[in-house]
């Protein structure tokens, strides 16, 4: 264990499927505190349209959902070079943003839900996805 950083004993590779789901949990709340905090700030105080309020907190949080997976959750690097790896993360999260769109698209302009709820809705959903493809294609150990 030494020589790795504060999530070694986190780590994936040591960890239990439920384990590994809940730290990243943890981590995913975090990221979706940023998410749903700054559309709702962008939205609301400041005007911009939820389309791209949603796009620019989305970028953020998944920013902060990467570092900290990272750190606490699934060991980087095992399965690929780490700027492999960062391009599949990021291949994940443009197909998430794009989950996160269509979902706040047909609950907004859809439904007529209003912002909050449609948002907390979207990013449960997305998270299910990150943390699927994450698991399963991304930070598996190799074989």
């Amino acid at each position: 264990m030494e020589g790795r950083g504060p999530g070694a004993l986190v780590y994936r590779q040591i960890q239990s499927l439920p384990l590994s789901f809940f730290t990243y949990f943890i981590v995913g709340g975090l990221a979706a505190v940023v998410d749903i905090g700054g559309f709702m700030l962008l939205t609301g105080p400041f005007g911009v349209p939820w389309f791209w309020a949603a796009l620019a907190s989305f970028v953020v949080s998944a920013t902060v959902n990467y570092l900290l997976s990272i750190a606490f959750v699934f060991e980087s690097g095992v399965r690929f070079r780490r700027h492999h790896e960062f391009a599949l993360v990021l291949l994940v999260s443009v197909i998430g943003l794009a989950f996160n769109e269509a979902a706040l698209w047909l609950m907004i302009t859809g439904a007529g839900l209003a912002r909050l709820p449609a948002k907390v809705i979207a990013t449960g959903v997305v998270f299910l996805w990150n943390y699927s493809a994450r698991q399963h294609f991304i930070f598996r150990a190799a074989s």
